[in-house]
């Protein structure tokens, strides 16, 4: 938990809402409500990812597989499972969710639809206005019926989650079947949730949002999706140091202040920290050192502007510190 202190000169700088009533609590796994449809989900798995860059392959894998499974007996426990369920995968971040593993291993039936979306250019931390293309898309029909689609995957600018579900909706068209809900799962930002939730109302869809640890800002690049801190890529674009805070439980933010760089996207490169990579033709070997890399350099950036605020700590300071030292590992450099 944070110091008096911290939490003291944080939410005394920063805009936080927390807004939150407790919905469900096991074993140190907690959902929190925002409203009908908008959750929070909270474990100390979840809260490791969303804080350590560092984490990476085999441990980051196995992180989101425990919350996966702890995720997978709380939708059972909402019947959601009652419901003929499609889980709907974008290529190549959802895996990693684990989601998909976690429903196999409890014998859960599914049916899968496969995307690959691309960004036409290059597009790390910059994902403001670029154009989509589909490059895989599997099944082309689906068996009819009424589904619940399952989606795990991050939702920054939710344009993607457009994209994707544009072209499963037409799909399930011509295939006649149709989708009554969507249920989100992953880091989700709150433009991303009014994104989606306008796009869902036109087509009489209900949404549901799971967000692990909290519903986030999104920053100027369309990408960033921190807890709170600096908005590092405007102040790149014009000096301004702009601050942003996330919409989550303040007990959940007690519990992350104490280990979280403020600025630091929280999902990160998600497809770069995994340990293989599957974009619908083959699996691909993940290099660490360039999540690692990526990661020191944003870091880097974000104390640079931070470290002289009002609300800057000590325990930032030693945060960035084991941070950096453990980035440094993986890239052979300390």
């Amino acid at each position: 938990m944070a110091s008096d202190s911290l939490k003291d000169k944080v939410s005394g700088s920063f805009d936080f809402s927390t807004s939150f009533t407790s919905y469900y609590a096991s074993n140190g796994f907690k959902v929190y409500r925002r409203s009908d449809n908008q959750f929070v989900v909270d474990s100390q798995e979840g809260r490791e990812i969303a804080c350590y860059p560092q984490i990476l392959g085999e441990k980051f894998e196995l992180l989101n597989y425990k919350l996966a499974k702890r995720f997978v007996d709380f939708l059972e426990r909402e019947s959601l499972f009652s419901e003929k369920i499609l889980m709907q995968h974008v290529l190549r971040a959802s895996l990693g969710y684990k989601v998909y593993d976690a429903l196999r291993e409890k014998g859960v039936s599914f049916i899968n639809s496969w995307s690959r979306p691309l960004y036409k250019y290059v597009s790390f931390r910059k994902h403001v206005q670029r154009e989509l293309t589909m490059t895989y898309d599997e099944p082309q029909r689906l068996p009819p019926g009424e589904y619940v689609v399952l989606k795990p995957d991050t939702e920054a600018t939710g344009n993607t989650s457009l994209f994707v579900l544009d072209n499963l909706f037409k799909k399930c068209a011509l295939s006649g079947c149709r989708v009554k809900k969507v249920v989100f799962y992953g880091f989700i930002s709150d433009k991303a949730i009014k994104v989606l939730e306008d796009y869902l109302h036109k087509n009489q869809v209900e949404g549901v949002y799971y967000a692990i640890e909290n519903i986030t800002p999104l920053a100027e690049n369309g990408y960033d999706m921190p807890l709170y801190g600096l908005d590092e890529s405007r102040y790149e674009k014009d000096g301004s140091k702009v601050k942003l805070s996330a919409s989550v439980p303040e007990e959940v933010l007690d519990k992350m202040l104490e280990c979280y760089y403020p600025g630091m996207d929280q999902p990160g490169d998600w497809s770069e920290r995994q340990v293989r990579l599957f974009d619908g033709k083959e699996w691909k070997e993940v290099d660490p050192k360039v999540h690692a890399q990526r990661s020191l350099t944003v870091l880097e950036k974000l104390r640079e502007i931070s470290k002289g605020e009002v609300w800057y700590d000590q325990i930032h300071e030693n945060v960035y510190n084991k941070i950096k030292g453990d980035l440094l590992k993986i890239l052979g450099m300390a």
